[in-house]
């Protein structure tokens, strides 16, 4: 289905019309997505990765709608640059006929990287640039290596999930945060875990344990340092998720990386404080998102 959206842009006192259009597409069984496309030709295009969880293609959750990613591509086509943002295997498993027993992190690498290939092979674009999304950020890193052209990590963790799971639950009891530690050394070694105790049963889950250990086999510092393009770490100062220390621990990784800690900005790309709404009633993303990316991509 196509979908044509007319967009009002004002530059000084001149007024133009900008347009773009998106383009649902199925590359495989495995990846469906949607290729948002301006009206001029161009030869770069981002793959837009997702984050964890039931974030779908454009940000959104059953529990809660926010079209971060889709806005996010909007706006990169209104800047003449193409992307393709698509739903992990995590949102189809019933379609898939699998279960999250059968999910392993590395097929999100495989899916990111089959989104690479399409287009650079199928649709010709010369540029491309991986932009990946909290979770979406250490996929983005494997498959950006001798890939892409530009690299954009947007509300990334720095450290490996056991840690950060580890910290986040050392701000509710330090003896928690050791349990959890114990718990994944465990799963490294033993490939299981006898005993979850009640109160991890939600991260501990055993339909979920082999996902959680080949996810935890890879650590963002190592990975971000692997890279030899361009590399751009955007992180919100209001984010509740992902601290700007995280942004600031993977640009201490790499010299000539890019910093940029956007202030009052959130987990979901919105200004904090901001009242702005779009024509759908919801909150626009932050202003100087989209210019940053902009200018980091045309000028790769």
């Amino acid at each position: 289905m196509k979908k044509f959206v007319f967009i009002l842009s004002i530059f000084s006192i001149n007024f133009c019309f900008a347009q773009f259009e998106d383009k649902d597409i199925e590359i495989n069984k495995y990846v469906h997505g949607t290729l948002c496309l301006s009206t001029e030709e161009t030869d770069i295009a981002a793959v837009i990765i997702p984050g964890s969880g039931p974030a779908d293609r454009d940000g959104n959750s059953p529990a809660f709608n926010n079209h971060c990613l889709e806005m996010l591509a909007h706006g990169l086509a209104k800047n003449n640059i193409a992307s393709f943002r698509y739903d992990r295997r995590l949102l189809r498993l019933k379609e898939l006929q699998i279960t999250t027993a059968n999910l392993s992190f590395d097929d999100f690498i495989e899916d990111a990287i089959t989104a690479v290939n399409y287009l650079e092979n199928s649709l010709n674009y010369k540029k491309i640039v991986v932009i990946g999304h909290s979770q979406g950020s250490l996929v983005g890193m494997i498959v950006a290596k001798d890939r892409a052209s530009g690299f954009i990590s947007i509300a990334g963790p720095a450290n490996k999930i056991s840690e950060k799971i580890a910290v986040q639950l050392s701000k509710k009891s330090p003896e928690l945060a050791n349990t959890t530690r114990a718990k994944f050394k465990e799963l490294r070694e033993t490939d299981t875990i006898k005993q979850i105790e009640p109160f991890l049963t939600g991260i501990f889950r055993p339909s979920f344990l082999q996902f959680l250990k080949s996810w935890d086999q890879y650590d963002p510092k190592e990975e971000i340092q692997k890279l030899d393009i361009p590399i751009l770490i955007v992180t919100g100062t209001k984010d509740m998720q992902i601290s700007p220390k995280d942004a600031e621990e993977l640009k201490a990784m790499v010299s000539n990386a890019e910093l940029l800690l956007l202030e009052n900005m959130t987990h979901i790309l919105k200004y904090d404080t901001e009242t702005r709404k779009n024509e759908e009633g919801e909150l626009v993303l932050h202003p100087d998102l989209v210019p940053a990316l902009t200018k980091f991509i045309q000028e790769l």
